[in-house]
């Protein structure tokens, strides 16, 4: 009688040790899916057209720069000057919606500000890799042995970037971004779970680049772009049963997902970048006009990082104004960080050039900025600009002005940014300038890019 409860006891404890040993025993080996690139063309993929600099190490000065003629730069100039001596001749009148601007309804917070604006970054992206698939065997009622029952295992999430109008930076973009793995296959025919993908958003018009190739471009809201694909799950014991193999001892394990590299970049930042020598006054002016706070300072090189203040119009448009860091002499040649500088001003539709009028020979300034536009890249200093004469408010200033505006020919504005005066007729020929770039720039290429086969 003992004997028989101890063979009945026995039986449940033996099936449990067989079927743990049969879990370690049996082979496990790699999914069978393999990992293939995103389908990109490489031979029809456009680089980025950078130029290059010049091939002398010295500096040659402005002396003999002229500065490239435009298609439509003398009807610009013509229209911009007309238009500032109708505001100067009519100070009372009324401007028409567009070129009024709002005044702000509340003041500034006075809290540090948290971050800078981002208009490229170096991205490493990880697809999640895919659930191993499971080895077991089902014992059930009055049938021990009723066969294999491991599933197969979840795949994994994808990286996925979509363009959407609510993002204006890339200051979320973590430098490495992977996806959830999925879940592994169980015991009962259980299949794990698929990983969600996960879907960044960034702003319109953002561009990915893979070893200097153009890979997407991110054009229309709501268009999306698969970075890095998850890795297969793999497949349990049951999947490999056949006729003549009925108990394999076979699973996979979970596809490796994909891994890049990007270098992701802004096609547009701003409507209108600030252009000017350290402490011309670019920071002050942007927060005199938006409600931006860039760091001022009386040191040079105060900002390092671009940032950008949003102006409103009386016709609820809004108009993107960034403050680029101050350029120097040989900036083409990365002197002060010119390189990283100039990226940003590829970025902007129109340029703004910011003089500081207290310093002799101002138009001096002005000949530097666009001969240091055009090395780096040529018809840079062509595009839609006009010219601030900053720093009114000084003694100098006025001399000088008289001089400044003998040796260009240009629309000439004169404010002071510490003291907000003449900020309205600058407002208004920013919005002249830039509804005049989409008119005769309806689609503006501004990274220069060949975007053909994408």
């Amino acid at each position: 009688m003992a004997t028989g409860v101890t063979l009945t006891l026995w039986r449940p404890f033996k099936w449990a040790f067989g079927f743990s040993s049969r879990n370690f025993v049996p082979q496990t080996r790699h999914c069978s899916n393999v990992i293939t690139s995103c389908g990109y063309k490489d031979d029809q993929q456009a680089s980025l057209l950078l130029q290059k600099n010049k091939s002398s190490d010295t500096w040659e000065g402005v002396d003999n720069f002229k500065k490239p003629a435009h298609i439509w730069d003398e009807k610009w100039k013509q229209k911009g000057k007309e238009f500032l001596k109708q505001l100067k001749e009519n100070l009372n009148m009324d401007l028409e919606e567009k070129f009024t601007p709002l005044k702000r309804s509340k003041t500034k917070s006075e809290a540090k500000q948290g971050h800078h604006f981002v208009d490229y970054r170096r991205v490493k992206t990880l697809g999640g890799d895919g659930g191993d698939g499971c080895i077991s065997f089902l014992s059930s009622f009055k049938k021990e042995k009723a066969g294999p029952d491991g599933a197969d295992g979840g795949n994994g999430g994808h990286v996925v970037f979509k363009a959407t109008q609510k993002m204006r930076s890339l200051n979320h973009l973590d430098a490495y971004i992977k996806g959830d793995s999925g879940d592994p296959g169980r015991n009962k025919d259980c299949l794990g779970k698929n990983s969600e993908d996960k879907i960044i958003e960034v702003p319109i018009g953002t561009v990915f680049k893979t070893s200097g190739k153009i890979v997407a471009s991110l054009e229309e809201d709501g268009s999306m772009f698969v970075a890095a694909r998850g890795g297969a799950g793999g497949k349990g014991n049951a999947f490999f049963t056949t006729d003549v193999d009925q108990a394999p001892r076979i699973a996979e394990f979970g596809g490796k997902g994909e891994v890049f590299d990007y270098e992701v970049e802004l096609r547009t930042m701003a409507d209108v970048g600030l252009i000017g020598f350290p402490n011309a006054g670019k920071s002050t002016l942007l927060r005199a006009v938006s409600r931006a706070r860039p760091k001022v300072a009386s040191y040079p090189f105060t900002t390092l990082n671009p940032h950008v203040g949003m102006v409103h119009y009386a016709d609820h448009h809004q108009l993107a104004v960034a403050d680029i860091p101050g350029l120097i002499e040989g900036a083409h040649k990365n002197r002060g960080l010119g390189i990283t500088f100039l990226r940003h001003i590829e970025r902007c539709g129109c340029l703004l050039y910011v003089i500081d009028t207290s310093q002799p020979r101002p138009w001096e300034q002005l000949e530097v900025l666009m001969y240091e536009l055009e090395q780096y890249q040529a018809g840079l200093s062509t595009r839609p600009h006009a010219i601030v004469a900053n720093k009114m408010d000084l003694p100098e200033a006025q001399e000088n002005l008289k001089e400044l505006a003998t040796h260009v020919d240009l629309p000439l504005v004169p404010v002071s940014a510490k003291m907000g005066d003449q900020l309205v007729p600058l407002l208004a020929l920013l919005r002249l300038l830039v509804d005049y770039q989409h008119e005769h720039m309806p689609s503006p290429n501004i990274l220069g890019l060949n975007l053909e086969g994408l």
